[in-house]
């Protein structure tokens, strides 16, 4: 008999709970180790803008889609171990657009370690309902998150990723939204000096066109500031055939404590 192997998934290795109370979505998610920077005990920003993005995308009415801006700060340190809770409170449910906001905590919802505002537009995909069932944990196909994206460097500082199996957002056939922002966090990190040692605690991106075919490629750049910390502007570009801007994401870091 043949052995049929189950493709790696982006958003389906997260293990993620989803469930709605008091018409809120609220999310569940155990940290694992291919969550964190490598090297590291810091859960990338991207992973948690990933959960966010599926917590918020699944409010009380229906599953919605697509993401047009999503945004998660950093209050204090990410846990790097133990469990990740969410909670999403729906700001504005129009006919056109939704706006949660959304709190992540380690048990105490009154002491987040970090918010995220983002907007959808309003448009169900019923196909998607069952996600709030339990999706089964699929394989990663990589130790890391990081890893996972099957990055490619071309030029020194330039990041070239497929849209692969791994995260490519199902039908729709574009670049997962938490994908594209874990490449641009990657992207940012790569435009800083060496000798500038930070982390981002404040992630922005904006979706402003789909994938069509990739590949897409991601650069930073330091934006010039006078105030502590550092800011980075990461452009995802999908070059073929007329090199329209994907998404565009703002970082923002600080030294390493």
């Amino acid at each position: 008999m043949t052995e049929v192997l189950t493709p790696p998934s982006f958003v389906g290795a997260l293990g993620i709970d989803l469930w709605i109370e008091d018409d809120r979505a609220h999310g569940r998610v155990e940290i694992l180790p291919s969550f964190l920077k490598p090297g590291t005990d810091r859960v990338r920003l991207g992973v948690l803008a990933t959960l966010v993005d599926m917590c918020a995308g699944s409010p009380a009415h229906a599953v919605i889609n697509p993401t047009i801006d999503l945004r998660v700060t950093l209050l204090e340190r990410a846990p790097a171990s133990g469990v990740i809770e969410l909670v999403c409170h729906p700001v504005k449910v129009g006919r056109t657009l939704f706006v949660g906001e959304t709190l992540l905590h380690t048990g105490d919802a009154a002491r987040p370690f970090a918010r995220s505002v983002c907007t959808f537009m309003n448009r169900a995909l019923p196909e998607a309902s069952l996600m709030r069932n339990g999706m089964p944990l699929l394989p990663l196909g990589a130790p890391s998150y990081d890893e996972s994206l099957l990055l490619r460097e071309p030029v020194p500082g330039t990041y070239e990723m497929d849209n692969h199996e791994a995260v490519r957002n199902g039908p729709a056939g574009t670049v997962q939204g938490g994908a594209q922002a874990l490449l641009a966090e990657l992207a940012g990190e790569r435009a800083l000096p060496d000798d500038l040692e930070h982390e981002f605690v404040d992630l922005e991106i904006r979706y402003l066109n789909r994938v069509r075919t990739g590949p897409v490629v991601a650069t930073g750049e330091v934006v010039p500031g006078l105030l502590a910390g550092v800011c980075v502007r990461v452009p995802i570009i999908e070059p073929a055939p007329d090199g329209r801007i994907v998404s565009l994401t703002t970082l923002l870091g600080r030294p390493v404590r």
